[in-house]
């Protein structure tokens, strides 16, 4: 089967390059326009989201329908460094600090007493080894650490070193899952259908 998984719109945060984490910060106004002009380019049998405030409104934004609200599929909780910009974080932790918190060699590390890469790789496996039991093909409205880690159990990517540029997290991340949810990637950087106010019947993921 197959599972799109996408990011939340825009928020303040975003824009001002602020850790954002577990913290439950709203779209701005600029992010909720941006996802009201959008939608999916396929049909979504089934619909999962995280539970946190950014992800609910995009969902509705994107009018789609009741997500069902999973957890396992908020962002990585970067505990004390949230709400701190990447310079910040520099200048308390040392440069290498996102590469201590990305690292396979370093998995325990739980950046800001936060939670670790390991940690999150392993609750969005188990999330994509539930899904794929379903059989039906999905949706999930997530965060960046989500489709993050997702590409990494789809390709090893060592999260230490830069975000591969072939990975554009604005756009759409479509998997496909075997039975024990194995990962692979199906299509990278789906665009999204703008919106005219005129309904339009989507197509299958499968097509």
């Amino acid at each position: 089967m197959k599972i799109a998984l996408l990011r939340h719109g825009p928020t303040e945060w975003n824009a001002a390059g602020r850790i954002q984490g577990h913290t439950d910060i709203p779209l701005s106004d600029a992010g909720l326009a941006r996802m009201c002009g959008l939608r999916l380019p396929f049909a979504h049998p089934r619909l999962y989201a995280s539970p946190l405030l950014r992800a609910r409104q995009t969902v509705e934004a994107l009018g789609l329908d009741e997500a069902v609200l999973d957890a396992r599929l908020m962002e990585q909780n970067w505990g004390a460094w949230e709400g701190l910009t990447r310079e910040e974080i520099f200048s308390r932790h040392g440069s290498d600090a996102f590469e201590k918190a990305g690292s396979k060699a370093g998995e325990a590390f739980r950046p800001g007493g936060g939670e670790s890469t390991g940690e999150m790789h392993a609750r969005v496996a188990a999330f994509l080894t539930d899904v794929a039991q379903g059989g039906d093909d999905a949706v999930a409205i997530a965060h960046l650490g989500v489709l993050r880690a997702a590409y990494t159990l789809a390709t090893a990517w060592d999260m230490a070193t830069p975000m591969p540029a072939d990975l554009d997290v604005s756009k759409i991340l479509l998997l496909t899952l075997d039975a024990n949810g194995a990962v692979r990637i199906e299509a990278l950087n789906l665009e999204f259908a703008v919106w005219d106010g005129i309904a339009a019947r989507p197509s299958s993921p499968r097509s």
